[in-house]
């Protein structure tokens, strides 16, 4: 199977996004209006394994996300299609990151068997005046200040169209 990008999102006001709009601003990004951010775990899961029947599993687990606060939607690389016209987002990972802990408590605490490794990132979207951002306005916001290249790399890539996961409880009641 390949990976499922979960993209869990704050509903509430985002103080580290405001912080950076700030920064980005004072560092001479003046046209910039919004800055959104979002967590992502790119799921492994057995290739015979249904993404919505993870999803599920995971939205259970609330280990990730609380309901109350966050929304989480997905999509599943190699299948997933860019927003149109394309909308920039750059992904920051931790070089040195072990998530085998989580892992392990996803597996067996919260009976999601079928996973079998999962990456974490720090996604970022710029807006300004004009609309979203161009790709080169990411890349420079990652080189200034979103990224620190000792510890950190970064993908900028286009923005999948995602499923919400609240959309998927009518259609899994039955499986």
């Amino acid at each position: 199977m390949p990976g499922i990008d979960v993209a869990i999102e704050l509903k509430i006001p985002d103080n580290t996004a405001f912080t950076v709009l700030t920064a980005l601003r004072r560092l001479g990004y003046e046209d910039l209006e919004r800055v959104e951010r979002s967590e992502h775990v790119i799921l492994k899961a057995n290739a015979d394994e249904s993404p919505e029947r993870l999803m599920v599993e995971l939205s259970r687990a609330e280990v990730l996300f609380n309901p109350n606060k966050h929304r989480m939607a997905y999509a599943v690389s190699g299948m997933a299609h860019a927003e149109q016209p394309p909308q920039w987002e750059a992904l920051v990972r931790d070089k040195d990151e072990n998530n085998s802990r989580l892992v392990s408590l996803l597996r067996g605490t919260f009976g999601m068997t079928a996973l079998q490794g999962l990456e974490r990132a720090v996604g970022w979207r710029l807006y300004d005046r004009s609309g979203p951002a161009a790709r080169e306005r990411l890349v420079w916001a990652c080189q200034s200040l979103l990224a620190n290249p000792v510890s950190q790399a970064y993908d900028i890539c286009p923005r999948p169209v995602r499923i919400r996961v609240g959309e998927l409880e009518g259609a899994t009641a039955k499986a």
